[in-house]
């Protein structure tokens, strides 16, 4: 193959194989991709198609090897992010917004300076103001029920 011509193929195999890669995101054609573009570069330098395969095969190979492993074992950690939820649980909030009566009617607390959407133990009505304990963590929302006993009358 004359130079410029196998420059081409190379870099146009190259340019399928990320456009595969990208496709399947398996993380092997890039490899390949590799190995072609640096046979491209062998071939731009005057190496016979020998040479040119030759390159791409030990590029391709070096780096597969080399690389995949840990590089995906870096893209499967994820970052751990500390939560404090689980400590409001037992602490006494304030009814900041009331909570209505009946299944799924939420209201705000505030636990410290934490605003959070929170709904009754026994979907009874609490009024504003009220200090509630928060009994568990349904998602985002607080479970609470009153520790005054101070409970809006239901209608």
């Amino acid at each position: 193959m004359e130079g410029g011509v196998a420059i081409a193929v190379w870099a146009a195999v190259a340019a399928l194989l990320v456009v595969a890669e990208i496709l399947t995101l398996t993380f092997v054609a890039l490899y390949f991709a590799a190995g072609a573009l640096a046979a491209s570069l062998a071939a731009a330098f005057g190496g016979g198609a020998a040479v040119q395969l030759l390159v791409f095969a030990i590029v391709s190979a070096v780096s597969l090897l080399l690389t995949r492993r840990p590089l995906l074992r870096a893209m499967q950690r994820q970052p751990v992010v500390q939560s404090n939820a689980p400590t409001v649980v037992g602490r006494r909030a304030v009814v900041i917004k009331p909570i209505l009566e009946g299944p799924g009617q939420r209201g705000q607390v505030r636990v410290g300076t934490e605003h959070w959407s929170a709904r009754s133990e026994a979907e009874a009505p609490i009024d504003k103001d009220v200090t509630v304990e928060v009994i568990a963590i349904d998602g985002v929302t607080l479970v609470v029920r009153p520790v005054s006993g101070r409970v809006l009358p239901g209608p």
